[in-house]
Formats: structure tokens, sequence, C-alpha cells
């Protein structure tokens, strides 16, 4: 029984010596930026391509203590895009991701299929370029109406060649462009949108 306890004690010396992961410091920041779609007209037309673009430096401030963060070489940063249909008489919007062509200039937009609203979420993933993160996709639609884009919060798992488990939320916003808040508004009178609805909100007819 003895000689049963000093090697079950000298496995378990073994696993940590051997077996366990260095020590993981966990790190959770929360960062802002912007997205830009253009061109911000009130009307297209069925082919024309609209983009929408982000650039934001990998040095960025932390929102909750507004340290400066190096956030470079991140394994990944991620959003998501909704889109859908307004149609007058439906209180609940349309998913159109499939009324679209989809071009990746830089970074990606893919939809992926094994979530609940394939057919109302595109899914964003940014590239780093130098010292920025970088995202610029263009949509080309295949049908006339009336649409709304809505673009998700990011998120970021990890970083490479980091000795900690840094992880970071993105909030995303639409700055720099006319964002025709009233198509929303008469499509759903009943709703007050709230600043933080607007700030991630694009409306725009295709003709």
């Amino acid at each position: 029984m003895k000689n049963l306890v000093i090697i079950t004690g000298l496995f378990a010396i073994i696993i940590v010596i051997c077996g366990c992961p260095k020590p993981c410091i966990e790190a959770n920041y929360s960062f802002a930026a912007t997205v830009q779609i253009f061109p911000d007209k009130s009307i297209i037309h069925k082919g024309d391509t609209l983009w929408l673009s982000s650039l934001f430096p990998n040095k960025l401030n932390d929102i909750l203590t507004g340290e400066l963060i190096d956030y470079s070489n991140a394994t990944d940063i991620t959003s998501t895009l909704s889109i859908a249909k307004l149609i007058n008489g439906n209180i609940v919007p349309e998913g159109s991701v499939y009324i679209f062509n989809y071009v990746s200039e830089i970074g990606q937009i893919y939809n992926a299929t094994d979530i609940p609203s394939p057919q109302t979420v595109q899914q964003l993933r940014f590239k780093q370029i130098g010292n920025n993160y970088q995202l610029k996709i263009g949509f080309i639609p295949k049908d006339t109406g009336v649409f709304a884009l809505g673009i998700g919060n990011g998120l970021s798992n990890s970083r490479n060649h980091s000795n900690k488990c840094e992880k970071a939320s993105f909030q995303f916003s639409v700055s720099k462009t006319s964002q025709h808040i009233n198509y929303y508004e008469t499509w759903r009178p009943d709703y007050h949108l709230s600043p933080s609805d607007i700030s991630k909100l694009y409306c725009f007819k295709v003709e």
C-alpha cells in the first residue's frame, strides 16, 4: 500500500512538471472602433456595390481603464453584420443575406450555416496589416427594397506571441456616414431607437 501511494505521488509530480500548461494570466479588455459605409446614398440600384470598411490601430485605449493596450497579433478579431429587409406591414425584419452578392477585399465576410439564422447574419473577420486591423467588404444587391444593416460587437479570444490569456471585446459603431435612419422610423414608427441602436444601424433603398 505504501508503494502504491509513492507511485501515485510520483505520477502526480510528473503530470505537474510535464503535462500542465504554463500559467495563464487572464486579461479582458474592451475597445471602441468604427466602421464606415460608402457611398452613403439613401438610394442605390441593383448591381451597385456598397462598401463597408474599418481601420483601427493595434494599440487602443481600454474603455474601462483608459490604459493604452498593445493588442497586436490577435489570433482573430471577428464580428457580425445583420442584413434585413424592412417590409411595410411586417413588424419583424426579413433576413436578407442571400439577396446580396459579397466581395471580400480586405478581411472576410462569410456565411456560417451552423447558426440559428444564417439568412439574417453574416460573419466578419478582420485582418492585421502593419500596425492596424482592417476590413473592407462589398455588398451587391440582387433585388429591390428597403434594407437595414446592423453592425455587431466584435470579439477576440487571444493574441499570438503573448504569455497572457488576453481576450477583448470591440464595441463597433457606424461613423462618418449618413445612416438614413428615417427608413427605419417610417417602417416602425411605434418603436423608439436608442442612441446605441442608432450607432450600429445603416438603412438604404435599392431600386
